[in-house]
């Protein structure tokens, strides 16, 4: 435990552009002070030049401050670069009749003694390695003649606004028309679109410096013809005068995809299936006989037919009579069928004799 008379330094500048970037404490320390009549603890330092009452010693009383540095929280993703681990703490009260003191301590105890009695405010500033003020908290305590006082303060990260400056990247060369969406949500439910611009093929930002402190959460998609090809989750940090910064590298796409059901009807143009039915392999003199061409493969194309007899063109419909008019002899009858649109064609033949 240190012990110190009251004394007043300059007070530090509390500019927030530091490098140092660390785990985040929520709540820097529970200062508790404890009040009382007398010293309630050894001093190796004679306390002589500290304020005292005009009256005598029992009209004044001690305080006795001590922080406890609270806990830190595990590495966020996005955080200022500003350190937010305290150092340092300031702690300063104003009492009665315009009394007042101004004590440094880097924690543990530190007690400031012969205060009036009356009520005291009571404020604590917390600063880090880089004399950069991150913390604050107050209360008032009334020292009475006699009684031992206590007084809890927290002291918490500065509130006001800080910058927020985003950066997303991906590969210009695989998304034509990519577009970013971000919101930032608070605790609360309470949301904000960001509105990205693009800088170049493949690359948006944002930025601004009017964000309120806390922490949020940071969601990003990136869209491609209003399809979601790729996104990110992050909780982000904004402190006092800090610059909270952060780039999104999105190298993996998923692009948009459907499907699809490919039916094949196969055509082929395969050949007509021709046969000649009714005719008859002899004849009599002055007889005739009655043939048809039949097609089995045809489905519903519509046909032409042209008949031929010993290689003269005899007929064009899809029966023939022939016969009555011939002499003696052998006769070739041949078929020849085309669908209409010329694509598919076939042939027949029957041999006979005139007898």
């Amino acid at each position: 435990m240190q012990c110190s008379t009251p004394m007043y330094k300059s007070k530090r500048t509390a500019g927030l552009n530091g490098s140092m970037r660390r785990a985040v404490a929520s709540c820097f320390a529970i200062v508790t002070a404890l009040l009382a009549t007398a010293a309630i603890v050894a001093c190796d330092t004679p306390h002589t030049e500290a304020p005292r009452h005009s009256g005598s010693d029992s009209d004044s009383g001690s305080l006795l401050v001590t922080i406890d540095s609270g806990g830190s929280l595990g590495a966020l993703t996005l955080l200022p670069g500003t350190s937010m681990e305290p150092e340092e703490y300031r702690i300063t009260g104003e009492g009665p009749s315009g009394s007042s003191f101004e004590t440094w301590t880097s924690g543990g105890s530190s007690e400031i003694q012969d205060l009036r009695l009356g009520e005291w405010q009571i404020e604590v500033s917390a600063f880090n390695a880089d004399e950069e003020e991150i913390g604050y908290g107050s209360g008032t305590v009334e020292i009475e003649n006699g009684q031992t006082s206590e007084l809890n303060i927290l002291v918490r990260a500065l509130t006001g606004s800080g910058s927020l400056s985003l950066s997303v990247v991906w590969p210009a060369d695989e998304v034509e028309n990519g577009e970013v969406t971000a919101t930032l949500a608070s605790p609360s439910g309470e949301s904000e679109s960001l509105a990205f611009e693009a800088v170049a093929d493949g690359e948006a930002s944002f930025f601004s410096d009017e964000v309120d402190a806390g922490y949020y959460t940071l969601i990003l998609q990136l869209l491609e013809d209003d399809h979601v090809v790729a996104g990110a989750v992050d909780t982000v940090r904004i402190v006092q005068d800090g610059l909270t910064e952060g780039t999104f590298n999105f190298e993996d796409l998923n692009h948009p995809t459907g499907d699809i059901d490919i039916i094949v009807v196969p055509e082929m143009d395969d050949p007509l299936e021709v046969a000649i039915t009714g005719g008859t392999e002899a004849l009599g003199y002055g007889e005739s006989m009655t043939v048809s061409a039949e097609v089995e493969n045809a489905g519903d194309s519509a046909l032409e037919y042209t008949w031929y007899l010993n290689g003269a063109e005899v007929g064009s419909d899809a029966e023939l009579t022939v016969g009555a008019d011939l002499s003696a002899g052998s006769y070739r009858l041949d078929v020849v069928v085309f669908t209409d649109d010329g694509r598919r064609s076939g042939s027949a033949d029957h041999s006979f004799a005139v007898e």
